[in-house]
């Protein structure tokens, strides 16, 4: 008789330095992608270092996506790792990217939000004068038959009348405006409405030149509240950063920068929304927030509003010219009064912003 040998087992294979770079490579950009899921939670008042993280989720997601692919493909074991630290971006993909079918609801309100850039940031490569390129941007508004109309970074000459200027482009609406003057010109806000404005005032902030317009508008049904909203600005030049790469002292001046708006941001956040509930009205909150969708700022403002790109955006909502599509920073909040029927960031080329165009039906009047 003969007796068979018992197979020998085989020996796990350990892995080899690729498959434990790869693995430390998905610990890491998982730990970052968590760091931006938190950025919503956390006020950058506390850890201002968080919304930088924030703003990079795009890209680390996409760094994790092609992790997980080539995890998958080389039926690695630790395909777990990216694949569960992706799992919540599918939460947040639709503040950036959305696919909303067209409504057939005729709109009954239309408004636009646009931060002109002080009619001097134009990106299609024409050269213009200010005073044309606010002529331009003027007229093309007129155009688009809006009802109302919120605009930030408006700048003017010290000496010019900027009710005058718009009752010249908009001879049948309303203005309110707050502008800080300057030695040689003068920037703000502007609202400017069809309908019948009941009462306006403006809100500064400390040590900032950025603002929130309050306008109380009688908009047929009922009377509301926009808040045109300019909050604290980076003041950093993105293109200016990518051709100063080996400027260490350029670098460190935009660290304090950032870090400077970052901080002061929250504050702000926090004004608005105490004169939004101290307010007996519905409110809409448009303008320049300056955070992306995956920030403190954006989700405290949001609250219990609707978003009208996330109600009925299509494709990319980013409204910020540099590093497009990845910078959405302007935004048209509205309370459940309202329902948008569309959503629009067309790139005109005279800011470095695109404008925020939406329309709405009344759900209850």
């Amino acid at each position: 008789m003969s007796s068979k040998r018992p197979a020998a087992k085989k020996k796990k294979k350990k892995p080899g330095f690729l498959g434990v770079t790869a693995r430390l490579v998905m610990l890491v950009i998982a730990g970052l992608l968590a760091l931006s899921y938190l950025s919503i939670l956390v006020s950058p008042a506390s850890l201002w270092f968080l919304s930088i993280f924030g703003l990079l989720f795009i890209p680390l997601a996409l760094v994790d996506l092609v992790l997980l692919v080539w995890a998958i493909f080389r039926r690695s074991s630790s395909f777990w790792i990216p694949l569960l630290a992706l799992i919540p971006a599918f939460f947040f993909i639709g503040e950036y990217v959305n696919v909303h079918n067209r409504s057939d609801e005729t709109p009954e309100v239309k408004i636009i939000s646009y931060n002109v850039g002080r009619f001097g940031a134009a990106q299609d490569g024409v050269e213009r004068s200010e005073e044309a390129c606010l002529d331009e941007v003027l007229s093309r508004l007129n155009q688009e038959n809006a009802d109302i109309i919120c605009l930030q970074e408006f700048r003017v000459g010290r000496s010019q009348d900027i009710k005058a200027i718009c009752k010249r482009y908009f001879p049948t609406y309303e203005c309110a405006y707050f502008a800080f003057p300057g030695t040689r010109s003068k920037v703000g806000n502007v609202t400017l409405s069809r309908f019948p404005v009941r009462s306006r005032s403006s809100q500064t902030f400390e040590e900032s030149t950025n603002l929130v317009l309050y306008t109380d508008i009688n908009m047929g049904p009922r009377l509301m509240r926009v808040c045109n909203c300019h909050l604290e600005s980076y003041s950093i030049s993105l293109p200016g950063l990518l051709k100063r790469v080996d400027d260490e002292e350029y670098w460190k001046e935009t660290g304090k920068k950032m870090k400077r708006s970052i901080t002061r941001r929250p504050r702000q956040v926090e004004d608005v929304l105490k004169n939004i509930d101290n307010c007996p009205l519905d409110c809409i909150v448009c303008g320049d927030f300056n955070d992306t969708p995956m920030s403190h700022t954006y989700f405290a403002l949001r609250k219990d509003m609707k978003d009208t790109f996330t109600e009925a955006g299509r494709g990319f909502g980013a409204s910020y010219y540099f590093l497009w599509p990845l910078l959405r920073i302007d935004y048209i909040l509205h309370d459940t009064s309202l329902q948008a029927t569309s959503h629009q960031s067309p790139h005109w080329g005279w800011s470095d912003h695109y404008p925020v165009i939406a329309q709405f039906v009344w759900t209850n009047k």
